[in-house]
């Protein structure tokens, strides 16, 4: 009888953070070919020079800036669990170090630490961003109160705030109140009739008297 062998696959790191750089960086080509082609357009010049040069660009800058965030996020991995520190760290490194390459092949050493220094800011408040918006801790995803809600639970206002349970509750003791009325009413409206059947039986016994010839 063959036996059947099953392999199993295990994602290389290093090679996972290469495949993902490659798909950031080009991505980030397109938007700067995109963005060169309509900006040499609107400078009049050659708008092929000016996208290829901006999408050559972009495309070093997202590679770079992708492979230096996951290699320390490899580096800093713990359990496969990351803090959102770890994550802001990551990006503002990442920035400040792709940013400087880019500067330093494309436009010389005079810019390297201008671009170093606005692209660690670019990558630590875009992180910061994503973390707030996107990612944020469970303890801060709390339900929303609702307008009324709010008004309802600050100490001056004259309005109490009820669950659909509580409000149910309240109704129910309100039919058990009339419930009681409604018995107490029959029980006085009976004692009332039982009271005429008694006085209209006397009154019928009464004897009768007439003037006498």
């Amino acid at each position: 009888m063959a036996q059947t062998q099953r392999t199993v696959k295990v994602e290389d790191p290093v090679i996972a953070v290469v495949e993902q750089s490659l798909k950031v960086g080009a991505a980030c080509s397109c938007a700067g070919f995109l963005f060169g082609g309509t900006s040499g357009i609107l400078k009049g010049t050659t708008p092929f020079l000016f996208a290829t040069a901006s999408g050559i660009q972009t495309f070093a800058l997202g590679t770079t800036f992708w492979a230096c965030r996951g290699t320390y996020l490899q580096l800093r991995s713990t359990a496969g669990t990351h803090a959102s520190s770890d994550y802001i760290q990551a990006s503002t490194l990442a920035g400040g170090l792709s940013g400087g390459i880019v500067a330093l092949v494309t436009r010389g050493r005079r810019n390297v630490l201008p671009a170093t220094v606005m692209w660690s800011l670019f990558g630590c408040v875009g992180q910061l961003a994503y973390n707030r918006y996107s990612v944020a801790p469970k303890e801060q995803q709390q339900p929303k109160v609702g307008f009324w809600q709010r008004v309802a639970e600050k100490r001056w206002s004259p309005v109490t705030f009820m669950s659909n349970e509580e409000y149910a509750e309240k109704l129910r003791e309100k039919l058990l109140k009339v419930d009681v009325e409604i018995a107490v009413l029959d029980d006085k409206i009976a004692a009332l009739r039982k009271q005429q059947q008694d006085d209209g039986a006397a009154t019928a016994e009464e004897p009768k008297t007439g003037p006498v010839p």
